[in-house]
């Protein structure tokens, strides 16, 4: 049994090494093919990038120029199919998701538009959403007309896209001077200072500065050396000057009343203790928005900062854009003892000193409104 324990075992059989060197080929052959997999997907990848590169930034593209035409409300995101149907783009998603990285997703002012395959996609946006035109347009801003007004003008005229004229309305920080007081900019804050006027003008989104530019400009000629020695002699500001010429642009329908209703807001003003409230209809409307109609007692108990029946002095601003007229009546006011007037079917007014006889003038502007119905209702049938 010794000699049997001291016995050696015999070495490991050859098909044992043979599997083993089989298991190593294997694996090598593994590793290969999972480099070539990887490399092939790293090659497919490359391809891929190289060709949205080409289409984003333009590197080998060919000139030629595609017209693309483009509707009403429509913005560069929705554009995206379009130009890539025309042959201007040749991936859609990649440029929606530029677009979005970016945030350019911009307006677009409805027309035709020139665009070529080799401009990179900063270029097409920029071409889409600050387009600059050749055509000019003439514009007829009338007097007494507000911003909301003149916006909804300019547009209706498709002279620029809401959101280019609201950047420049409400963000641009004009140099003028006479709007340092009134910065930083906000929504309203050159409420008054657009000078009603006709200006020939580009169209484009690129060209709203200069064209709120011209009418800033104007508004600066127009309020002349004696308007602003006039406004010092009363001790009145420019911003209180071209208020109170927005309340007679609203209230006065002629010009020879111009001055005098000037008269009656400056008569309230300078006896506050007995008349503190200005009372001004079209101020009223302006808080709640509208620029005419009547007002209903709901309508004058609205708390807002331009209820002239609640709020006493003048409104925070100016209510509209004031003619030359009324600027130079509300800088040179007609000095009389009136405190009352009420409007008449023809567009003037009657004027009191005293309730009583305001009250009377209300009565006989109630019977001459009466008549002025009936005349037109009996001439329609």
């Amino acid at each position: 049994m010794q000699n049997h324990a001291n016995q050696q075992m015999p070495p490991a059989s050859e098909p044992r090494r043979r599997r083993s060197r089989r298991m190593k080929n294997s694996g090598c052959a593994g590793t290969i093919v999972y480099l070539i997999a990887v490399l092939g997907i790293a090659i497919v990848l490359s391809l891929v990038a190289i060709f949205v590169a080409n289409d984003v930034f333009a590197f080998v593209t060919e000139d030629a120029t595609i017209t693309v035409s483009v509707g009403e409300n429509t913005d560069v995101l929705a554009l995206a199919s379009t130009l890539d149907d025309e042959g201007v783009i040749r991936y859609r998603s990649v440029f929606k998701l530029y677009v979005k990285l970016k945030g350019d997703n911009k307006s677009v002012l409805a027309g035709s538009y020139d665009l070529n395959p080799n401009m990179d996609y900063g270029q097409i946006i920029s071409a889409l959403s600050n387009s600059a035109s050749t055509e000019t347009i003439q514009i007829t801003i009338p007097e007494g007309y507000s911003i909301m007004q003149i916006k909804q003008l300019l547009l209706d005229e498709h002279v620029c896209t809401e959101q280019a004229l609201d950047e420049v309305l409400n963000e641009y920080a004009f140099k003028h001077t006479f709007l340092q007081n009134e910065k930083p900019p906000k929504a309203g804050w050159l409420e008054g200072y657009l000078f009603p006027d006709t200006y020939e003008i580009y169209k484009g989104n690129s060209t709203v500065v200069d064209t709120i530019n011209k009418m800033l400009n104007n508004f600066d000629n127009k309020y002349d050396e004696e308007i602003q020695a006039n406004a010092q002699a009363l001790g009145r500001s420019m911003h209180d000057i071209v208020t109170i010429a927005s309340l007679v642009e609203r209230e006065a329908q002629r010009d020879d009343e111009r001055a005098r209703i000037a008269g009656v807001i400056y008569n309230r003003l300078n006896n506050a203790a007995s008349f503190p409230y200005l009372q001004v209809d079209a101020s009223v409307l302006y808080g709640l928005g509208r620029t005419g109609g009547k007002l209903s007692q709901a309508d004058l108990q609205t708390d807002t900062p331009y209820n002239l029946y609640t709020k006493q002095g003048l409104p925070p601003g100016p209510i509209c854009n004031p003619g030359l007229k009324s600027l130079q009546a509300a800088a040179d006011p007609e000095k009389h003892n009136y405190f009352y007037y009420v409007a008449m079917p023809d567009g003037s007014h009657l004027f009191a000193n005293s309730y009583a006889e305001h009250e009377a003038n209300i009565a006989a502007s109630n019977r001459a409104q009466a008549q002025a119905a009936a005349n037109a209702g009996g001439g329609g049938e």
